[in-house]
């Protein structure tokens, strides 16, 4: 509804938080197809996700699961999937910077791995109170 250009990074940081459907119209402008929603992760796979992270999983962080956002490893725009497989808790500020780096997330087996400063290596961190940290599997 705005008639003022805005950025592509403006766009994409619009699609991340408020998700986007594709919408398939014909060679006439009929539209013929209405794509799906399911952006956000449901409430069943948040806490899957809050019971194998326990909290951000970006080393060092002290951030508990109820102060995180699930984020998808591969974007959704670009067609990651949102499964427990693809989603990583991460708090407010680490989710706004994730992006931009320092940190990389992998996702080996559904296990969150995290690489950047002072971990070279991709390491899974985990603040799990229930499990250990899983065995490297790279």
């Amino acid at each position: 509804g705005m008639d003022t250009p805005i950025s592509v990074q403006a766009i994409e940081k619009m699609i991340d938080s408020r998700g986007m459907q594709h919408i398939v119209f014909n060679d006439k402008g009929r539209a013929l197809g209405l794509g799906s929603v399911q952006r956000c992760f449901t409430p069943s796979q948040r806490r899957v996700i809050a019971a194998r992270d326990g909290g951000c999983v970006i080393p060092g962080c002290t951030a508990p699961a109820g102060w995180c956002e699930v984020h998808h490893v591969i974007p959704w725009r670009d067609g990651g999937k949102t499964h427990t497989d693809n989603g990583v808790l991460l708090c407010w500020g680490h989710h706004q910077s994730i992006d931009r780096g320092p940190w990389e997330l992998s996702m080996p087996d559904g296990v969150p791995y995290v690489r950047g400063p002072g971990h070279w290596q991709w390491t899974h961190t985990t603040k799990s109170r229930t499990r250990p940290p899983a065995a490297p599997t790279r």
